[in-house]
């Protein structure tokens, strides 16, 4: 890919890769901008949702309980 490919994703993906002057440098901006979109869409879980399930709730992810049946 070229930089200009990866600018495209960079920005897809939410991120400004304008001021990206090589592949690497782009290649950050998609890593932030992948790693925050994931942050935002999935619910911070610990132990004690142990056997819980992700569900949609008002159009976002939330944990809870197994549904029985």
């Amino acid at each position: 890919m070229n930089l200009e490919e990866l600018k495209a994703i960079a920005t897809a993906l939410g991120g400004n890769a304008s001021a990206a002057t090589n592949n690497a440098e782009a290649l950050a901006v998609i890593a932030t901008a992948a790693a925050t979109a994931v942050a935002a869409e999935l619910p911070k879980v610990t132990s004690t949702d142990n056997g819980k399930v992700l569900t949609v709730v008002n159009g976002a992810w939330a944990a809870a309980a197994l549904p029985s049946g």
